[in-house]
């Protein structure tokens, strides 16, 4: 070749067979047969989505906190009878708890 190329710099890139795979499906997704052209465009106007889940981790280990209060409670009412503690109040918390763990477990 007697001509330079426009481009001189190569990168080396591994994938797994899996990925590989992907990495077809998202070309033929995107109508582009060559996988220098395809890669070169995502490596330059692609873009990675990054979520921020820590407001909800946090919100996961108060529940945590709460559940285990909550089982404390249980155990105590359980143990001493119901004059301590309610257990319809306990039941009732315990479904509001139940309600918001499946919430937050539809959640991605």
């Amino acid at each position: 070749m007697d001509k330079q190329r426009k481009r001189s710099r190569a990168v080396l890139l591994r994938f797994s067979e899996e990925e590989i795979l992907f990495l077809h499906t998202k070309m033929r997704e995107a109508g582009i047969k060559n996988r220098e052209a395809y890669l070169r465009k995502m490596a330059l106007d692609g873009y990675i989505i990054r979520k921020d889940y820590s407001e909800l981790k946090s919100l996961i280990n108060e529940l945590n906190h709460i559940g285990n209060n909550l089982n404390q409670m249980t155990k105590v009412a359980n143990t001493y009878g119901g004059d301590h503690i309610q257990l319809s109040e306990l039941k009732a918390i315990e479904g509001g708890l139940k309600k918001i763990w499946q919430q937050l477990s539809s959640l991605e």
